[in-house]
């Protein structure tokens, strides 16, 4: 089953123009359906009075249909059935959840980025398994093939099913989930500047404090598999810079905050079992 979750909203800054989901808190709802998304419908995917933004958000739930455990499908589709447009290489894509699963169910999400409707660019995906007491943010952090092009359109799903692909049910009745308030960052890219450092380093961020870009260096005295991550003062991670494998080296990332609100946060890098963080302040 293809699941396509799309997203098209429009807004102008000072100097960048920049896609966000369209109906990112499920406000617009006609017929029982959000606006601008197709759903697996009631009573599987219903309008919610529990929200994290606004009044409303997206209820999941797995149902039983006939002895059957049918499972919510959230999909976002422009008037032609294809992704909505981006413009740049989004870094990730964030929102707001609360779970309570069943069985070994789980939300999964993906993200593809296009150019065009047939040629991947980069994507990224996320399986939350466990419930939550409150509201809860995830993140999917979205990688791109090295030398690709900016992507012109997204294609996201989100689904709760069973996560584990040994059953043979597909869902466990129960299962229950609420999306609300789907954002992306910006583009985040990160370069190799330096070779063979003699210590694990990480360097405070430059400009500081920053708006709504700023960059991070750091050091590897030695190959290793490297995680650079952004936390808010609260400790919920707002973005993923870095997570894979790099050859020794001194590197610099850039970090782009335009959806973040101005405050403290932490930039944390891992590296085999080192750790270093700073601490950063966006000032808008």
């Amino acid at each position: 089953m293809k699941l396509i979750i799309s997203f098209l909203f429009i807004f102008l800054g000072i100097t960048i123009l920049r896609a966000q989901p369209l109906n990112n808190s499920f406000e617009d709802w006609t017929s029982g359906m959000p606006d601008n998304w197709f759903t697996t419908g009631s009573p599987s995917v219903t309008q919610a009075s529990v929200a994290y933004n606004g009044s409303s958000s997206v209820k999941m739930e797995v149902i039983d249909l006939g002895g059957f455990a049918f499972i919510p499908v959230m999909q976002s589709l422009d008037a032609t059935a294809n992704g909505h447009p981006v413009s740049e290489k989004h870094g990730a894509l964030h929102g707001w959840y609360q779970f309570m699963p069943q069985g070994n169910d789980g939300i999964i999400i993906t993200v593809i980025m296009q150019e065009g409707q047939s040629n991947p660019v980069g994507g990224g995906g996320l399986i939350i398994p466990a419930a939550t007491s409150g509201w809860t943010q995830f993140t999917v952090p979205i990688f791109y093939f090295p030398g690709s092009p900016d992507p012109d359109n997204t294609i996201i799903s989100i689904i709760i099913a069973d996560t584990t692909g040994g059953g043979s049910e597909i869902g466990t009745v129960g299962s229950m989930g609420y999306i609300d308030y789907l954002t992306f960052t910006g583009p985040s890219s990160v370069e190799q500047i330096g070779g063979l450092p003699q210590d694990f380093s990480l360097s405070q961020n430059y400009p500081n404090p920053f708006n709504p870009t700023t960059k991070i260096e750091y050091s590897l005295p030695e190959a290793s598999y490297v995680e650079l991550k952004v936390f808010d003062i609260l400790g919920n991670e707002v973005a993923t810079l870095v997570n894979e494998e790099q050859s020794a080296g001194t590197y610099r990332a850039d970090f782009t905050a335009d959806n973040l609100a101005s405050g403290f946060y932490v930039a944390q890098l891992r590296a085999g079992n080192s750790v270093k963080t700073i601490k950063m302040s966006l000032l808008k």
